[in-house]
């Protein structure tokens, strides 16, 4: 397999593994989305929910007060205002418009708001007559009249429009927003069995059958179940009609009875949001409420809600129905929720906005585990990669060694058998051509011996079974004598071999015959690669440098390319193509050199000379004795 055919291969890998992390991941963000999402929402809800429940206890205990607490005087009457700030005072009206309070208000301008809201929205008896007109026309087994309406027949056909709109689906987006929460829901079933029974009857039995709550005027028990949040049940129709008195459930007040509606919630203006309930006898119908400031509320709930900080960077605001509200989104990183309070209250919707929460795994910790899992992969491929590469390389250079050992190995056996038969044949005449005839058998030899050589130290090094014999002396006569064995077979290359040896080296550690196969191949490598030079001579150094000698073997040669500078020293490397190369060897000689020397403490580097042709160095280090 060729290096781009790999490359290829590893490509289409990595997509293939790239795909279906990408598709996880998405999953995975969308899915830490909807757990983000989720928890904020659980946590809005939570807050909603208190909210709710402050609301439910006052609900709860307002349509506990008696009917008589309204009336400006008697043991019954309101003795003061609640502590919460937002109730700002309470009233009753008449039937004639007449308008009374229990007690002074904490704001009398407030009262007046509720008036002349009360006034505005039933206008003349006229203009309610009028607007319940279609309903009695349809009302099934009706006779009455619009103009013979009776005050409690006109509160059973109030009834059934509010029972049909509580039933009609609703036109605005929010109140689809109910609060999925205990307090509202508590609240709201509780209003929506009190509109039904009051529905169940025809208009004149309603007041006496099936009242919604019922309570005695001067019977102040009446009103303490209602206060501990429980309604109270209403008395059968036989009781009722046997004017029998039902203390908590059913009373009269001299023969009276009288049904209480729950309460209702009402916007006066953007300020005061007005709770009242319709209170109806046999011969009267009232109006009871209290005005509530909308600000001073949102205040209330807001503390109620979040307390002492309790939720770091969530904030709580309030709009209604006339200002409109945005839908719940998200903004500068902060979560929105909107939710609508139950009924009396559900002209008032809250916001809150939530600072993302920390916890759980969200968006960082996908991508952070998704940077790790490319980076790893990333890592795993290219390791894979380099591996192959060099496997690929190696197997590639192994080839090319086989060819080459064999061209080697042809080349001087070819030699040696065709001039010593032509010796043993008696085909050369004269001395002087047997003479050259041997010459070139034994150089030829010489040359098998050392491929031989190189090729048995590298299989020893390359298996481990190479041991060194270190001796510890100077390196120079060493050196000195090396040289003389290799110079004859320099000169026979045409080339000049000069040595020089600074005297008084310090003491090094080598193994003489490593050296000596150093060298020998070092020289080798400059008789092949420099034999085209025009200063044809090979010099041998050996200097002490710093702490240690340096031996250096220089030719006047081309160099080499830089791009091969950095694998010169790599087994079976060779820079020249296999099918083209001009040079003999098998590529050893330089990765046996680095394999020699470094067992010896030394170390090797070559480069390109700056007057030309190429430097070899080994540095050995200085030896203690």
């Amino acid at each position: 397999m060729s290096t781009r055919r790999l490359r290829l291969v590893l490509v289409l890998l990595a997509l293939a593994v790239l795909v279906p992390a990408a598709l996880l991941v998405h999953r995975a963000l969308r899915g830490a989305a909807a757990e983000q999402a989720a928890r904020h929402r659980a946590v809005a809800e939570r807050l909603f929910d208190e909210m709710e429940r402050a609301l439910s206890d006052l609900v709860a205990r307002e349509e506990a007060r008696p009917v008589e607490a309204f009336r400006a005087t008697g043991a019954a009457r309101i003795a003061e205002l609640p502590p919460e700030r937002f109730v700002l005072g309470y009233f009753q009206i008449e039937a004639d418009g007449h308008v009374t309070t229990p007690l002074p208000p904490r704001d009398a301008e407030a009262l007046r708001v509720a008036t002349k809201w009360f006034a505005l929205r039933d206008g003349d008896a006229a203009d309610a007559t009028t607007e319940l007109r279609p309903k009695l026309e349809q009302a099934p087994g009706t006779t009455v009249s619009v103009e013979a309406a009776e005050p409690e027949q006109l509160r059973a056909l109030g009834n059934m429009m509010k029972d049909e709109a509580a039933r009609a689906p609703s036109k605005n987006a929010y109140d689809a927003l109910q609060a999925l929460n205990r307090g509202a829901e508590e609240r709201s079933s509780r209003q929506r069995k009190m509109v039904a029974k009051q529905a169940e009857a025809d208009a004149p039995a309603a007041l006496r059958e099936a009242p919604a709550r019922t309570q005695s005027f001067g019977d102040q028990t009446a009103g303490a179940p209602a206060a501990a949040g429980i309604a109270p049940a209403p008395a059968s129709p036989s009781e009722v009609a046997g004017g029998r008195r039902d203390e908590g459930a059913e009373g009269r007040r001299n023969g009276i009875a009288v049904a209480v509606d729950p309460l209702v919630g009402r916007l006066a203006d953007l300020r005061h949001l007005l709770l009242y309930r319709s209170v109806f006898t046999d011969t009267e119908a009232l109006r009871q409420g209290l005005v509530l400031d909308v600000e001073v509320l949102a205040a209330f709930l807001r503390e109620r809600a979040l307390g002492a900080d309790r939720i770091p960077g969530a904030t709580l605001s309030f709009s209604n129905d006339a200002e409109g509200a945005e839908p719940p989104g998200t903004s500068d990183g902060a979560h929105l929720y909107r939710h609508r309070f139950a009924e009396p209250f559900d002209a008032v919707i809250a916001s809150a906005a939530l600072a993302p929460l920390d916890g759980g795994s969200g968006a960082g910790v996908v991508y952070g585990l998704a940077a790790l899992l490319v980076l790893t992969g990333g890592v795993g491929l290219f390791a894979v990669h380099r591996m192959v590469t060099v496997a690929l390389g190696f197997a590639e250079r192994r080839s090319n060694f086989v060819a080459a050992v064999t061209h080697e190995l042809k080349t001087p056996l070819t030699a040696i058998r065709m001039y010593g038969e032509m010796l043993r044949d008696g085909l050369v005449p004269s001395d002087d051509k047997r003479r050259e005839y041997y010459r070139t058998i034994t150089a030829e030899s010489e040359r098998l011996s050392r491929l031989i050589d190189n090729v048995l130290e590298f299989s020893r090094l390359e298996k481990g079974t190479r041991t060194m014999r270190l001796t510890l002396g100077a390196l120079g006569p060493v050196v000195e004598e090396v040289a003389e064995l290799l110079r004859p077979h320099a000169e026979r290359g045409g080339f000049t071999l000069r040595t020089e040896v600074e005297p008084d080296l310090p003491p090094v550690r080598f193994e003489r015959d490593a050296l000596l196969q150093v060298l020998v191949n070092l020289v080798d490598n400059a008789l092949k690669y420099a034999s085209r030079a025009t200063l044809r001579e090979i010099a041998i150094e050996c200097r002490s440098h710093g702490d240690g000698v340096v031996l250096s073997v220089r030719d006047h040669g081309p160099g080499v390319a830089n791009r091969h500078l950095t694998r010169i020293f790599e087994p079976f490397y060779r820079g020249e193509d296999e099918l083209v190369r001009e040079t003999q060897g098998t590529g050893l000689g330089l990765a046996l050199v680095k394999s020699l020397v470094e067992p010896m403490g030394g170390a090797v580097a070559g480069r390109n000379a700056p007057d030309g042709g190429f430097e070899v160095k080994i540095a050995l280090p200085r030896a203690s004795l």
